[in-house]
């Protein structure tokens, strides 16, 4: 067996590691923006933001049992983590049924702070990844 085939490199594993390399670094640079944008007080919070976002933007808000079940958390834990943004008014909540979810407010689409000049990140978030996107297509 040609031991230069086994090895990383010859089976593509320096491409493979680049293209890794490049996702993580977009993933932190939007992980960045989104903590920037949101004003969070904590990194970690950043993923919880993110999913009471989605969830809301699909049309379907998650209560906090739901949103524990996703981060491998408790439910305690989601609505501590949640309460200094229900507080400022950046995440909101409401009544459906029997069950509480949580909304993504404008604010937090707009960021709190006046001198934002562009409130639609995703403008940003576009770019990093079609940056990105050119720079493993390019290489």
């Amino acid at each position: 067996m040609d031991s230069e085939a086994e090895t990383p490199v010859a089976a593509g594993g320096v491409a493979t590691a680049y293209r890794m390399r490049r996702l993580l670094e977009t993933y932190y640079d939007l992980t960045l923006q989104i903590s920037d944008r949101f004003e969070v007080r904590d990194v970690a919070d950043v993923l919880l933001l993110v999913l009471v976002a989605i969830a809301d933007l699909r049309g379907a808000p998650m209560d906090a049992e739901l949103l524990a079940e996703k981060l491998g958390t408790s439910r305690s834990t989601v609505e501590r983590r949640l309460r200094p943004y229900l507080d400022d008014g950046r995440i909101a909540k409401e009544r459906r049924g029997k069950s509480v979810v949580y909304l993504w407010s404008t604010e937090m689409a707009c960021g709190k702070s006046a001198e934002r000049a562009d409130p639609d990140m995703s403008v940003d978030m576009v770019r990093a990844v079609m940056a990105m996107v050119f720079d493993v297509a390019n290489d």
